[in-house]
């Protein structure tokens, strides 16, 4: 499929739309449970109501509905929500937000949430994730050894005091556009090779929303905690040789609790996140340079070789030489 097929099919009403332009309600209110929240008759879906579709691909593409109210709703899936073209209203716990063109929204599962009506030119594209596809495949798909990956990763798929959804102001990223237009246009167009395009499609745009999650205006950030993405921006680019109490500092913030938000948030408490940054570095020049590992474990701040080995070998089940030869296989 071609993109300008692709807009014609985007735009193009459903037997769905026409019905709701119409003014017919949606049965589907019938069919559904509903819970109350907060006091509040919410709509339940499961992945499972939906999941037939996939055909095995580890997430569904739908495109929303148009010319209709939808209740207030949760469901167990992560949901992706791009705006592909005009705008609308999304109310997500309680509080309305704008979408444009080229902005993304990503939610946790049982987030309570509604769209307001969209209009002809408003086109909202799904991509529903099951929790049960959230594989370690999945996931080393999408992860490039980045803290700032695996916080995006663990805000939607630990527990622990996450957020519920990311709204990323990403209207100017002419990657992501791209990158989503040819998911698109193979996800309704499969070609012999489909799988693999799509998951790899997929993988791209996450690591374009990483980007731009990364670039994006501190003031822009809708985070609960909106220093906890500049701090492992920080750890990032100076894991050689950044302390706990000079990125407290920094960030005027208490040492202790400083480490006990990064634990909260990422499982990880500081000095944690920057020994996976700094073997992270070390397999990497293991695996592409001749270095040897002492010059390597200096060049990613280490300097007790004893410690650096010790933690190098229960993180990988072997010895930095034995990891480069096995590498090299």
């Amino acid at each position: 499929m071609e993109p300008m097929q692709l807009e014609q099919k985007l735009r193009t009403l459903s037997d769905s739309e026409h019905r709701y332009q119409k003014g017919y309600a949606d049965e589907r209110a019938k069919r559904y449970p509903w819970v109350q929240i907060g006091g509040q008759p919410v709509m339940k879906f499961s992945y499972e109501d939906i999941s037939k579709e996939s055909n095995g691909i580890p997430f569904l593409v739908r495109k929303h509905s148009r010319f209709r109210d939808y209740p207030f709703h949760i469901h167990d899936w992560i949901e992706i929500t791009y705006m592909y073209s005009g705008s609308c209203t999304q109310i997500i716990e309680g509080k309305r937000y704008e979408m444009k063109t080229g902005q993304l929204i990503l939610m946790a599962p049982d987030t309570v949430h509604t769209i307001e009506k969209l209009g002809e030119d408003d086109i909202l594209i799904m991509i529903s994730i099951g929790q049960k596809n959230l594989t370690n495949n999945f996931f080393n798909r999408l992860s490039s050894g980045s803290i700032v990956t695996s916080f995006f990763i663990n805000a939607f798929t630990e527990s622990h005091n996450r957020d519920s959804f990311f709204l990323f102001h990403s209207e100017k990223s002419r990657r992501l556009r791209l990158f989503i237009t040819e998911f698109l246009c193979e996800w309704y167009d499969p070609s012999v090779a489909s799988d693999e395009i799509l998951n790899n499609m997929f993988s791209l745009i996450i690591a374009e929303l990483v980007n731009c999650l990364q670039a994006a205006d501190k003031s822009e950030n809708i985070y609960k905690n909106d220093y906890i993405v500049p701090v492992l921006q920080y750890i990032e680019n100076n894991y050689r040789t950044c302390t706990l109490s000079e990125a407290a500092d920094l960030f005027s913030l208490n040492p202790n609790y400083l480490s006990n938000v990064l634990k909260n948030h990422t499982g990880y408490t500081f000095n944690e996140l920057v020994q996976v940054e700094r073997l992270s570095a070390a397999e990497r020049l293991l695996l592409n340079s001749d270095r040897s590992v002492t010059d390597i474990a200096s060049l990613v701040g280490y300097q007790n070789m004893s410690f650096f080995y010790r933690i190098f070998k229960k993180k990988n089940g072997c010895l930095p030489g034995d990891y480069r030869v096995q590498g090299k296989i």
